[in-house]
């Protein structure tokens, strides 16, 4: 209750009363790049989430994933990954980058130390939040901190779905530097996602998005919003709960 009262004060100082009775506007505003509406909603969920910055995509959690991958992590390189199954479509988009995950059991702190000081030439992590396997039980605020820790400069994605508002806290308030997530799976509008994270980070995920047609539009982005109030009241079984809550 009290992240959705926070939510909704973060949505007034960013929007007058009007504005929210609009739909927004659309295409690409001259300076701005995007749909004036569109940037100010990816304020509020900046802020929500104690974030510099926020970008909606498209593609939803895939999309969200895919772009922040290719804005962190270079074609060709390592990604230390939890030893588990791969989700599928973001299986598809390491192989069509031609990256390579390094496994490690992430219940494990010293195997993740072992692989951070080896001669392995990571350039990112990815830290999933919800199980990846029944008996998953890793604390995933501990992996990002140990990872941050040995390595400072080395990018920590987060995979923040099923997750966001069912924890304390998500990915980037544990110290990653990027998380990314649906809003479809929070009440928001098929198809757009969610990267909030370091600014450098979600400018570089900006240019993959500079024409009109690949811009979040105004009214996509007030809905964004709209499922994100309602979201907080939701409540699911232990199931759901990320693996830090197991």
């Amino acid at each position: 209750m009290q992240m959705q009262f926070r939510l909704v004060d973060a949505i007034t100082r960013h929007f007058n009363g009007s504005a929210l009775l609009t739909q927004g506007d659309l295409g690409v505003v001259p300076g701005l790049g995007v749909p004036s509406t569109t940037r100010q909603a990816e304020t509020v969920i900046a802020d929500l989430f104690d974030a510099p910055a926020c970008v909606l995509t498209r593609g939803a959690g895939t999309g969200a994933i895919r772009f922040t991958l290719m804005s962190t992590v270079p074609s060709g390189s390592l990604l230390l990954v939890h030893r588990a199954p791969i989700y599928e479509t973001t299986k598809v988009t390491l192989e069509s980058m031609g990256i390579t995950p390094v496994e490690v059991d992430y219940h494990d702190p010293e195997a993740i130390a072992q692989a951070l000081q080896s001669d392995l030439p990571l350039h990112g992590a990815l830290v999933q939040l919800t199980r990846k396997k029944p008996d998953d039980c890793y604390d995933y605020a501990a992996v990002i901190s140990q990872i941050k820790t040995v390595c400072p400069a080395l990018p920590v994605i987060t995979d923040d779905n099923y997750a966001v508002c069912k924890v304390a806290q998500i990915g980037v308030q544990c110290g990653a530097d990027l998380s990314c997530f649906s809003s479809f799976k929070l009440l928001g509008p098929e198809g757009i996602g969610v990267v909030i994270g370091q600014s450098e980070l979600i400018a570089r995920i900006r240019t993959f998005q500079y024409s009109g047609g690949s811009q979040v539009q105004g009214h996509e982005a007030m809905d964004v919003l709209r499922g994100l109030v309602y979201a907080q009241r939701r409540r699911y079984g232990a199931a759901y709960f990320a693996a830090v809550d197991c």
